[in-house]
Order: C-alpha cells, then structure tokens, then sequence
C-alpha cells in the first residue's frame, strides 16, 4: 500500500525508466556521500556520526527494537557511556576557555555580548579574523555537544528507569505521603496517567496493565489479576438458570422474568454487594465497573459483525452480600435458529472466553446440547473453565447415558460423567424442598472455591499474553515495559516457583 502511494506521485518519464532513475538516484547519493568524505574535516564528521548513533538509539532502538535492545544491551551502554563522556569532556573544555576569554580584562568585543549570558554555554572562543582584522563572531561549536549530551542522558536514564517500580504502581500498596524519594522519581517516566484509575488495586495487577499498555485490543487490555469473579451460567432454554441464581441470591434478582419459558431475553450481569437492588444507575461508576465486560464483548462484537452489536445487554445491582465478590452473568438460552446471526454466536463465544468460569445448566426434559453451542468448551478443562450442573434432578428419571452424550460434544468424548460426581440440582417442589436447600448450599460452597482456580488461571493467562506480546512492545518506554514483562513472566506469574523476595521494594526498586 504505501508502495502504491508513493508511486502514484511519480511523474511519468520516471516510472516508464524506473531503471535509469534508480541508477542515477544512486548514483547521486555515492557522489554526495564521496564529497562529504573529502570536503568535511574529521571532527564535523564524528559529531554527525554521533547523533545518527544517538537518534537510532532513542527513535529505533528505545521505540521499536526493544528485543534487539536489551539482548546487547551491554554493548549499546558502553558505546554511549563513551559518547557521552566524549561530548561532555569536550564541552567542558569549550565552555571553560570561554570563561576564561570572557574574564579577561581585554576580551574581545565579539564575545562581549555573551558576558552573563545563556548562549555562553553553546558558543566557543573565535580563532579567526575578519579583512578589519577583528575577531569573527564566536562559531556554536558547543550546541551540537549541548544537545548530544543531553540525549545520551536520555537514552541512559532509559536504561536506569527499569529498576524502579511506576510510581502507581506503588501508590496501590502505599499512601503518597510514605512514598520513597526513589519512588516519586519513577514517576518522572510515567507519562499515562489512565494508570492512576482505581481498577489497579493490587501491586502485580498494576505492572501487568503497565507492561500491557498500548495493545488496545480488549483480549489483551482486560485486567486479568484483579477484579471480581465472573461466573456465567450457561445452557439451552428453560433449563432453570435464572431460578439456580435466585437460589443463590436468595432472591430472584430485580429484572427477573416470571413466565413459563423462556424467563430470560437478555444478557444479564449480576453485581452483587450493592446497597439496591435495581438496574445500575448510570452514574453509579462503582457497581458499572463490575460489569464492564459486557461492553467488551460488546465492542468485539461490533468489531466481527459489522457494526452491529448486541442490544439486549442489561447491568443489574443486587443487595447480596455473601456473593460480594462475585459477578454473576445470566445468559439467554442457547437457541439454534438463531445460531446463524454474527452477533448472537459472537456475543455467546466472546462472553463464555472472557468469563473466569461458566455453569452449563442442564436437565433432561430441555437436555440437548447445540453442536454450535458445545464447539465454545472444546477447547477448555472441565472443572478449571467450566462445570455442568444436572438441574432438576430426580433418581426416578435421571438419565446418565443421556448426560454423557451430550457431554461428549463438549470434550475429547474420553471422560464419563458419574451420578456421584456430577453436581446435581433436585426439584424444588414439595418432595424434595429439603434436598434442593442442601443442593443450593453445596452449589454455594463449590462456587466460593472456584476462587483460587479463577486466580490461578488468570495467572496463566496473563503470562501467555506477556508472552504472545512481548516482542510487539513499542514506544519511548519500551525497555521498562520489557523489563518488567520478563520479571512477571519468570517470577510474580510462575505458579511452580516461590516468588522472590525483594529486600528493596520499599525503596521502589526492582531489584
């Protein structure tokens, strides 16, 4: 494409002898390239060959090869060390026979508007006359030394900035005021301040979304490590979901449908631990957030199918306390005829991938599972992503091999669902009140113990985006991202190693 555009301005007589025009091209830049050699005296030559060293280093090697960088990084230091201490040892000289001219008693009258003057410090002492055998104006020899010094400055403060850690980052952990003065100098780096949001509330939560920043696909910018659980509950229709959630809730939740089937039309989220019960204000930020991930999958759906979204989306607040940190989703029934809409299979496909864990709802009178819909959990680990749950279960007319079958859609087909295994949901009706209380109460104590799974795998799964984005890392921070995003890699994100131990983090160093 930019091949094409930059043809597209091209007169005629050059694209009919592209040939001889690149010939001649080249031809010019070596000529050029012969007579700047020859014609150049050697000191104008390093100096130029000094800033080319020091632009690749900040807008190549800093903003784009950040790998490149920090595989050689010991020789890139070193050939900037000694630039550096080039440019400012001869500097210094300058600057020091200027002071010494300017304190003369008879200084020459061009340097005499530089008496207490800024400029000093970029010009030198003249060394040749005019035809009135007056001293030429003082030449700026110093500026390119000026400038050069202070972006090797730049380009090595880059390399010192990764050891400290963002100073948001700390602020999650600790008050402003009992900040490190080594902490409040990392802030100096820190020029995103959407990091400041209240969404980093842990310390490696926080480093992650530093090292991630810039990637601004919501598969990748979601916080992963912090957060409540989500937990959906899934299945064909009229499987019972929405009445599962009012028994956990104790409450069937303010939106909730009473009718024979299907009570749910819409993708409900459900926060709970919020002091009402209703459809969440539009300017209650703190519930909102909680369901934020529903406008996610949103924006992915609108980005897969055209434009179009899903609009039966509905965020719901709930007085629950015993959930409060948990986000419920209760999802519309699985339905075929409708399998072939974008945004219907999207939203569904998108949600179940973005959730920490789903409940697929199951019971023998609505029990067939969707081909479409089973090919969402093929791909993932039952009891890590995913649970079923045989709701209105009765040993009179429970139908294992049924389960089974349907439950073969869903995996390698190799696993077989026991009775005993299986969680069950009985009836709630007359009979069996007291089974389907037991039922709820077990199925409340299995839902609090997905919370050390969801964080475990959340885990992973910021490590596999580290991983997968690593090498695209770009910008002026490029090295500190790069370097923290290795440190959670081998380190904070490896469940099989003890995290180390860093005697220095008060000080807001990684060391």
């Amino acid at each position: 494409m930019a091949q094409f555009t930059m043809t597209l301005f091209l007169p005629t007589i050059v694209k009919d002898n592209m040939e001889v025009a690149s010939f001649l091209a080249l031809l010019s830049y070596i000529l050029f390239l012969v007579n700047w050699l020859f014609t150049t005296d050697f000191v104008e030559k390093l100096h130029l060959c000094s800033a080319s060293i020091c632009a690749v280093g900040l807008f190549y090697l800093h903003y784009s090869e950040v790998v490149l960088l920090a595989t050689y990084e010991g020789i890139f230091v070193a050939i900037w060390l000694t630039l550096l201490w080039y440019h400012a040892s001869t500097w210094q000289n300058n600057y020091r026979r200027v002071c010494e001219e300017l304190n003369r008693p008879t200084v020459m009258a061009s340097m005499r508007p530089y008496q207490g003057s800024v400029f000093r410090f970029f010009i030198v002492v003249p060394v040749s006359k005019n035809s009135a055998n007056q001293w030429n104006a003082p030449p700026w020899k110093n500026t390119p030394h000026v400038g050069l010094v202070l972006g090797y400055s730049i380009l090595l403060w880059l390399h010192i900035v990764p050891f400290f850690t963002p100073m948001h980052c700390l602020s999650a952990e600790n008050s402003n005021n009992s900040l490190s003065m080594f902490g409040k100098l990392s802030l100096l780096f820190n020029s995103n301040r959407d990091f400041h949001s209240s969404h980093s509330s842990s310390l490696l939560c926080c480093r992650y979304n530093y090292a991630m920043s810039g990637f601004q696909t919501h598969e990748v910018q979601r916080n992963y490590c912090s957060g409540r659980v989500r937990i959906a509950f899934a299945g064909s229709w009229s499987t019972g979901k929405t009445y599962l959630l009012g028994g956990l809730l104790g409450h069937t939740y303010s939106t909730a449908q009473s009718a024979p089937a299907p009570t749910t039309d819409k993708f409900v989220c459900i926060a709970a631990g919020a002091p009402y019960s209703d459809p969440i204000r539009s300017d209650d930020y703190e519930q909102r957030r909680h369901c934020e991930i529903m406008e996610h999958v949103n924006d992915v759906v609108r980005s897969k199918c055209g434009g179009n979204g899903m609009p039966n989306v509905l965020d719901v607040a709930d007085v629950n306390q015993e959930f409060s940190d948990f986000v419920f989703f209760d999802m519309i029934g699985w339905q075929t005829e409708y399998s072939a809409e974008c945004n219907y299979r999207t939203f569904f496909h998108q949600l179940i991938d973005k959730v920490d864990f789903t409940y697929v709802v199951w019971d023998v009178n609505h029990g067939k599972i969707d081909d479409q819909f089973a090919e969402f959990f093929q791909n993932k680990a039952r009891g890590v992503n995913y649970e079923l749950i045989y709701n209105r279960f009765t040993k009179d007319t429970s139908n294992m091999a049924f389960l089974n079958q349907q439950y073969a859609k869903m995996s390698t087909g190799q696993e077989i669902l026991s009775q005993m295994y299986t969680t069950k949901v009985h009836e709630n009706n007359t009979q069996h009140a007291l089974q389907f209380q037991d039922d709820i109460l077990h199925l409340i104590s299995k839902i609090k113990s997905v919370n050390q799974t969801v964080h475990d795998n959340r885990k992973k799964t910021m490590k596999e985006n580290l991983k997968l984005h690593r090498d695209k890392i770009t910008g002026m921070n490029s090295l500190r991202r790069l370097k923290i995003c290795d440190r959670l890699i081998e380190d904070d994100l490896n469940l099989h190693v003890k995290p180390k131990t860093h005697h220095l983090k008060w000080l807001g160093l990684e060391l």
